[in-house]
């Protein structure tokens, strides 16, 4: 019986791997070079960029027709550039469908690094793909389906899982996590060709409760309706859903690079609506939205939002809170308590104009609480919006005129300031590329939802200027320089705290090689010198003495692909920190990755690295592959080494399993991390599985 039963499951096992195929994958240093740079400039070991990792993966189980391409999928590739998709569509108009991809390579901008992203979201017809008419009986019929179950676990235990005695308790009720050490997740997407889309989603973070006294069920539910291209309408939003426009002074929930390796992608796109199915807990609306096309120019959105917030110093006796609590961690019972203690309203609008040359938006938005936002009194954010009700409103335009390309916003808030981010990029030649961005923010400019270019999280108490280059002097090189100075008019709170009005300025290079389709290579070097609060000495008024504070990193990474399914990927970096008057400090990382995709349905990401950053201003953050829909950016410090594997396989074309774990031991600690979240030990180790199925 037991050999009849082995006989069948094999048979199975072989009759999958004939139909099954490796899924497709969005490469992997394309997702570096867009994912890692916004964790060191946020400061997150875990970004959530959802929405940029479903469009991409949209596009490769559906790739876009070059031939009969629009531009607002094409903006959804965020590593093109808007210079870019003028000149593929430019291109086709002129000299008819494309015969095949290779040429690519004679429209202006696209060169070797950027086709090859390119390659996998795209493909070439001469006749336009039909989509069935949007008909009850048809949705259901060529709909898809999609389930993603996710969990993930820690297997050391941390402090605050372990027992502690009641009595403890009563006198400390946060000495403990109120719920279990599992993270888990639950979505499900339908999807009618971009038309119609649906989903669901239930998350629980690691310490939450799934069952008990605080919570039946997941600690987070959302739920999205969106439809597309239905009579004017352009799109139509109910539920759970984002909404951005013009260049995020006002209104900006979507994906943007800021600072990065893609030095001239400093413009951020007007998204506009659309569907919310990520599991962070505060940046979204709530609510309905629509976008109508008043012309075949003119296109008017509005859009209202009623939801419950959690508030830090929340008083319901007052009806006050002192901040918004965006994390969205409810572990312990104080985190717990702060949980939807706030309502919010936010109603808003945008209407956009298209001339031949020249396109105008204008954004409102109007956000109401119903408790009045009372800060703690400090000199930093004696300037920030306090109350319970703000409006502002800002006009964004772009404008093209040769091989000029301008873009820019200005917004005006009721708490008279102003805010405005003006840029200007130029191609003078084929191989020559610059672009120029001005910004000011006003100490007294704060709005909840505004996420623009800058040095600081917040579109709040900055002024710079930001130049940056690419140029291509021969054939398979590529330089990348960026140079970035800001001033901050007023004083500033946080890791780089300053008592008095500051000053910095940021520098980039990188030089790509690429000598062949399967070897490539890049050296970057980065440096920026900010002020900061000086505690060197705690002799010095700490309150009144700044000193500035010096950061680098040099970087070299070579990729190698000596067969098809073999990938090999090299890693060295240093780093350098100085905060005047102490020495200067100094760490590095050797790191080896090796992808390798097997002949039946299985893939496979494996990688070994060793780090020495002792201070923790030397971290080194390392972007690692990672499953379905999560992005790993670990911060390195202290002296160690760390290890992963990361697998995917299909069982048959509609069932793929996902599994990763990860260990990191240290050698100079016996304790990792303090508190509840303290591991007693040297090593941490994470597992993560997930299963897909489609249908």
């Amino acid at each position: 019986m037991r050999k009849n039963l082995l006989i069948f499951f094999f048979s199975i096992f072989l009759g999958n791997m004939a139909f099954a195929q490796t899924e497709k994958q969005i490469p992997t240093d394309l997702l570096d070079a867009i994912v890692s740079q916004v964790a060191e400039n946020q400061e997150k070991e875990e970004v959530d960029e959802t929405q940029l990792y479903e469009d991409l993966q949209y596009f490769l189980q559906n790739p876009i027709n070059l031939n009969f391409a629009k531009r607002e999928d094409l903006e959804k590739l965020q590593f093109l550039t808007t210079t870019q998709i003028d000149n593929l569509m430019g291109y086709v108009k002129q000299y008819g469908p494309m015969e095949n991809l290779y040429e690519l390579q004679l429209i202006d901008g696209f060169y070797g690094e950027d086709i090859r992203f390119l390659l996998p979201f795209v493909t070439l017809s001469k006749e336009e793909k039909r989509t069935p008419p949007l008909k009850f009986k048809n949705i259901f019929k060529y709909g898809r389906h999609e389930i993603l179950a996710r969990m993930d676990k820690g297997l050391e235990t941390r402090e605050g899982y372990r027992f502690v005695p009641e009595e403890e308790l009563i006198k400390n009720p946060n000495k403990q996590y109120i719920g279990d050490p599992y993270y888990a997740s639950l979505k499900y997407h339908f999807n009618y060709s971009n038309r119609v889309l649906f989903g669901l989603t239930a998350e629980k973070d690691a310490g939450e409760q799934f069952w008990g006294d605080y919570n039946k069920g997941f600690d987070f539910y959302s739920a999205y309706l969106q439809v597309n291209d239905i009579w004017k309408f352009k799109t139509i939003t109910a539920g759970n859903y984002s909404a951005s426009f013009g260049q995020g002074l006002v209104m900006n929930q979507s994906f943007g690079y800021g600072k990065s390796s893609m030095v001239l992608d400093v413009e951020k796109r007007n998204e506009g609506l659309r569907k919310y199915s990520s599991t962070d807990e505060y940046n979204y609306l709530q609510g309905v939205g629509a976008t109508i096309r008043v012309t075949k120019t003119t296109e008017l959105t509005a859009f209202y939002s009623n939801k419950k917030i959690d508030g830090n110093g929340t008083s319901d006796s007052t009806d006050t809170f002192t901040s918004i609590k965006t994390d969205g961690y409810h572990y312990t019972v104080s985190e717990f308590d702060k949980k939807h203690t706030v309502g919010m309203q936010v109603i808003g609008g945008h209407i956009s104009q298209s001339l031949k040359v020249l396109n105008l938006g204008f954004t409102v938005i109007n956000t109401q609480f119903d408790h009045d936002l009372v800060r703690t009194p400090s000199l930093y954010n004696q300037f920030y919006f306090s109350g319970d009700n703000i409006t502002a409103g800002g006009i964004d335009y772009k404008a093209r005129w040769r091989k000029f390309y301008l873009f820019g916003e200005t917004a005006y808030s009721d708490q008279n300031a102003w805010a405005t981010v003006n840029g200007l990029t130029v191609n003078p030649t084929s191989t020559l590329s610059l672009v120029a961005m001005y910004r000011y923010y006003s100490p007294q400019y704060d709005q909840p939802f505004s996420v623009a270019f800058g040095e600081s999280s917040r579109v709040n108490n900055e002024k710079g200027l930001y130049i940056g280059a690419e140029v291509r002097p021969f054939r398979g090189w590529k330089f990348s320089a960026y140079a970035d100075g800001f001033q901050f008019p007023w004083l500033k709170d946080g890791t780089y705290g300053t008592a008095k009005p500051s000053d910095g300025y940021d520098l980039f290079f990188q030089a790509d090689y690429m000598p062949k389709r399967n070897v490539s290579m890049y050296w970057r070097v980065k440096y920026e010198m900010k002020e900061a609060n000086n505690s060197a000495d705690s002799t010095l008024n700490v309150s009144y003495n700044v000193d500035d504070w010096g950061m680098g990193s040099a970087r070299y990474v070579l990729q190698y692909s000596p067969a098809a399914k073999l990938k090999l990927r090299s890693i060295i970096q240093g780093s350098y920190a100085r905060k005047y008057p102490a020495d200067a400090t100094f760490g590095y990382l050797l790191r080896q990755d090796l992808s390798y995709d097997f002949k039946f349905p299985l893939s496979v990401d494996l990688c070994y690295e060793f780090f020495d950053a002792t201070n923790y201003d030397n971290r080194i953050y390392a972007y690692e592959q990672d499953i379905l829909y999560a992005f790993s950016v670990p911060a390195l410090y202290g002296r160690g080494s760390r290890y992963f594997l990361n697998a995917r396989y299909a069982l048959n074309k509609n069932l793929t399993f996902y599994f990763k774990i990860g260990q990191t031991v240290y050698l100079d600690k016996d304790v990792i991390s303090d508190g509840i979240s303290a591991i007693d030990g040297n090593r941490k180790t994470d597992v993560r599985f997930l299963v897909k199925w489609r249908f």
